[in-house]
């Protein structure tokens, strides 16, 4: 009821968890989070009525759980126009069982950016409490009297306005990479106006706000839900968003929500490892609760993945929304106690391996593990490679701090002993005879290690970027993407020179300055670090260092043409590129030129 007027007609399954657990039987449900109805989040009362009402409701869906079989958990609401006192029931909430809050999308005329908003989101961070944004109190009704226009245009355009708040404020900046908040109905507008923001941030200061970087490089820092009820839609999204980064949801049990929760993802095109994050496994990270939700499930239900799943569902919830949180596959991750095999998940590990020759050749096991492990130290490179990203921006922010300098090159030294391994697992490669090789070699057509979605990423993010490339990867929806971003933002290069001005050894490029010249500066500006060794031991330990991971990646680019033409000779490649002929042309490629050519003006 609104007052003395009928609001809106509810099913029995807002507050019946008898009914609540048949119907997620009926569409395979193993495990649910319950959330609030935004409607009675009371933002706009006084901040004790609102504190009362929260306690009301956070303590009826802990009784709901409790009825739930192990089945279901709940997120909390807090009265967000006191902060302070928001933040203590979030902590009473966690301690008495919830496992995040859900929030609306702004208080009266605050948006999330607000810095009360955020001292909450912090808080949040610190408590390890997933976050729930859902729209409410949506804009310009006045506009939208009839058709459920609110629903269908306001409340996109309200979550849209969320992310873009935190973003350009630099509220994400600010906020610990540690926050796990999700956005309702997949995130509104904001995948489909993506590339008008990134578009207006790189051609107008004033849209860039105060963030870091462009909108793009900040899809990793939230979730999405995946309620947008058309099978190209949620492709898309996941293109844009990542495969890690969407979820289950439902809007489960309001009219406006999946029929059959879960349906659209089952019943979509994608691969059958993409559709179990979706079902399950990204709503585990997005809790940071996958051990506990793993014993309570096991308890009741076996889960089978991509047929049993789980959803967020909403005791008497109006404007309605869900998210994912599943029960786990059995196996060591459902013990008490973490164990090496668990830890590591080994069995999955080596479940990995699959030869395509029938009966396999014996050498093709080793030819994947070896490329399989190439790829986990790419992995590790671009994680660390990140790093020494962030830690020299640092160092451009305070250039009287060595912290950052010393922690760059310090990862430097990491990245480059890996180089080294990588090198030599060629060595291993080579123990193939040649005629073991092509025994099963036509059958990895058209695959080739050209493709390597990682290895372009290294290369993008050091500052050897080729747009042409990203033609290659369009197969990969989600690679495609991380590529584009890559593309599109800051180098370590970048950033490394960036820090030289920040130090006063590089001045301004002039406006009208050539690339050769600019070139040339960068160059002396390196040379200036050498010939004042006293001052700048520290960043020459960074040039060194970058200087010899580049040195290896050219080695390891040499060493992969000698396999190549030791195995194959001068065939074409795979992936239909020219082979070593090909790959032969990749030697003059270099991540930092100037440190090469710093070394031309040097003297004893």
């Amino acid at each position: 009821m609104l007052g003395e007027r009928e609001f809106r007609r509810i099913t029995s399954a807002c507050w019946d968890v008898s009914v609540r657990l048949e119907e997620m039987d009926r569409d395979g449900i193993d495990h649910q989070i319950i959330s609030p109805t935004p409607v009675l989040f009371a933002y706009n009362c006084e901040p004790q009525h609102a504190l009362e009402c929260a306690r009301l409701f956070n303590d009826a869906a802990l009784e709901m759980c409790h009825l739930g079989k192990g089945r279901l958990q709940s997120l909390c609401q807090v009265p967000l126009q006191d902060i302070d006192a928001s933040c203590a029931e979030l902590t009473r909430c966690l301690r008495g069982g919830h496992v995040g809050v859900e929030i609306g999308n702004h208080v009266g005329e605050k948006n999330l950016d607000d810095p009360g908003i955020v001292t909450f989101l912090q808080h949040c961070a610190d408590e390890g409490a997933a976050v729930l944004v859902h729209p409410w109190d949506m804009m310009a009704t006045q506009r939208m009297p009839k058709y459920m226009m609110p629903w269908t245009v306001g409340m996109p355009a309200e979550t849209q306005l969320s992310l873009v708040s935190l973003i350009v404020s630099g509220a994400f900046d600010r906020l610990p990479a540690s926050l796990r908040i999700c956005f309702a109905h997949g995130g509104g507008s904001f995948a489909f106006l993506l590339g008008r923001l990134e578009n207006a941030w790189h051609h107008h200061e004033a849209a860039r706000g105060v963030s870091q970087f462009p909108p793009s490089h900040y899809v990793n820092r939230f979730y999405v839900d995946s309620a947008v009820f058309d099978e190209r839609t949620l492709q898309f999204l996941v293109e844009i968003m990542g495969q890690d980064r969407v979820l289950l949801g439902s809007d489960y049990p309001f009219p406006l929500g999946e029929e059959r929760v879960g349906a659209l993802i089952r019943g979509s095109r994608l691969s059958s490892a993409l559709k179990t994050k979706l079902l399950g496994s990204n709503a585990e990270k997005w809790l940071g609760k996958s051990k506990e939700i793993g014993r309570e499930a096991n308890a009741s239900t076996a889960l089978i993945p991509e047929q049993r799943t789980a959803s967020v569902g909403c005791p008497a919830r109006g404007a309605a929304e869900n998210n994912a949180a599943p029960a786990v596959a059995s196996g060591d991750r459902n013990s008490e106690k973490l164990t090496y095999s668990s830890y590591l998940e080994v069995p999955e590990l080596l479940k990995l391996q699959h030869p395509e020759s029938s009966p396999p050749h014996h050498d093709e096991l080793l030819f994947i593990i070896v490329h399989q492990t190439y790829e986990l130290w790419f992995k590790e490179l671009l994680h660390d490679l990140d790093a020494v990203v962030a830690n020299l921006r640092d160092a451009a922010a305070d250039p009287t701090s060595r912290d950052g300098v010393y922690e760059a090159a310090r990862l430097l030294r990491r990245c480059t002993e890996i180089m080294r391994v990588l090198v030599e697992q060629f060595t291993i490669l080579e123990t193939m005879l040649p005629t073991h090789f092509l025994a099963f070699r036509e059958k990895l057509a058209p695959a080739s290690g050209f493709q390597s979605e990682q290895f372009r990423e290294l290369e993008f993010l050091c500052g050897l970027k080729d747009e042409k490339m990203l033609r290659y990867h369009e197969l990969t929806p989600e690679s495609h993407a991380i590529l584009n971003r890559r593309l599109r933002e800051d180098s370590l290069r970048d950033v490394f020179f960036q820090a030289l001005e920040a130090l006063g050894t590089l001045p301004p490029s002039a406006p009208n300055a050539s690339e050769a010249e600019k070139f040339k500066a960068r160059a002396q500006a390196i040379h200036a670090l050498y010939r004042d060794e006293r001052n700048h031991r520290d960043w020459i330990d960074v040039c060194e260092r970058l200087t010899e991971f580049d040195e290896l990646v050219v080695g390891w680019r040499l060493r992969h043409i000698q396999m190549v033409e030791r195995t194959i000779g001068i065939r074409m490649g795979t992936g239909g590129s020219a082979g070593s002929s090909y790959l032969k042309l990749t030697l003059d490629k270099k991540f930092f030129p100037e440190l090469w050519e710093a070394r031309t003006y040097l003297e004893g």
